[in-house]
């Protein structure tokens, strides 16, 4: 069981990284929007690199996070039918889950997301109109990239639900706090 915790941790390492990074993009984009809008409303500077570059940010920090959310218990649930249920069918349902959608659906989203990105770099895809931001693929390299971090904290929290079950001595339950 030990072996699955540590395994856990270390999947859950980058899941962690990503949200750090993340918190620093926050301040990015607060910085991005405050000269946008402080530029528009004084200095009649708008600029549609600067309203696309929030939007990458924005999005980035929204699908890198996905794994983070996830060992954090923090993604949306819809408890209305479990919040009855015992600890351990919430556990196994919760196994159940990871194993048959999550982690099935993020190898998909990789998949595709790898051949997303490959397309708009052969291409040399840029913004419609020519007017905002060049090098599309770097924003939609966001995608696997987010998939594969949602992948590693799905894992970790299917390898701590399994010690949870096995041994609630060492775990109570599969999320961080």
């Amino acid at each position: 069981m030990n072996t699955l915790l540590r395994l856990s941790d270390l999947l859950a390492t980058p899941c962690r990284l990503a949200a750090r990074l993340c918190g620093w993009l926050l301040l990015v984009l607060m910085a991005v929007i405050i000269y946008d809008v402080v530029g528009r409303r004084f200095f009649s500077t708008g600029s549609f690199k600067l309203q696309e570059l929030e939007w990458h940010i924005h999005g980035t920090i929204a699908v890198l996070c996905f794994g983070w959310a996830y060992l954090a218990n923090a993604h949306v649930r819809i408890d209305v039918f479990s919040a009855n249920m015992q600890r351990n069918t919430k556990l196994w349902i919760e196994i159940f889950a990871i194993a048959a959608f999550l982690i099935p659906f993020m190898l998909l989203l990789t998949w595709f997301g790898y051949d997303f990105v490959l397309r708009a770099f052969e291409r040399g895809e840029g913004s419609p109109g020519g007017v905002g931001l060049p090098n599309r693929w770097i924003i939609k390299s966001m995608i696997p990239i987010g998939s594969i971090l949602t992948i590693s904290g799905g894992l970790a929290v299917l390898f701590r639900a399994i010690v949870a079950l096995r041994r609630p001595d060492l775990l109570q339950d599969p999320w961080e706090r």
